[in-house]
């Protein structure tokens, strides 16, 4: 598999660094933004594989990041958020993971994604 290049976005700093540390070490790149405004300017740049995203942010928040990021592209987004599932009954996407996640059941999701 080729080194896949994975955009975290998470108002919270060590949510964002756990994750990019386990991902990192499964070998791929990782970029990381506080906020959905940050999230698309790094889109507009390069492109990614895969966009994890959390839900409840300032300045744009996960849904709204998701709509956008599909208007641009096919790019696999995945939500999380402590709220639920049903938080993102109308968004475009692909996956959700509930927080707090499994480090392991976390690599499984992005794997499946990551090997379409």
């Amino acid at each position: 598999m080729s080194v896949a290049t994975i955009l975290i976005v998470d108002d919270e700093e060590p949510i964002r660094e756990l994750m990019a540390m386990v991902l990192e070490s499964d070998g791929h790149r990782v970029l990381l933004a506080m906020h959905g405004k940050q999230a698309l300017a790094l889109v507009e740049q390069q492109r990614m594989d895969l966009v994890i995203s959390d839900v409840m942010m300032p300045v744009l928040d996960g849904i709204e990041l998701c709509h956008r990021l599909k208007a641009l592209s096919d790019t696999p987004v995945i939500l999380m958020s402590a709220a639920g599932r049903e938080i993102i009954t109308d968004t475009p996407a692909d996956a959700f993971m509930a927080k707090s996640f499994d480090l392991y059941a976390m690599e499984e999701l992005i794997a499946g994604f990551l090997q379409k």
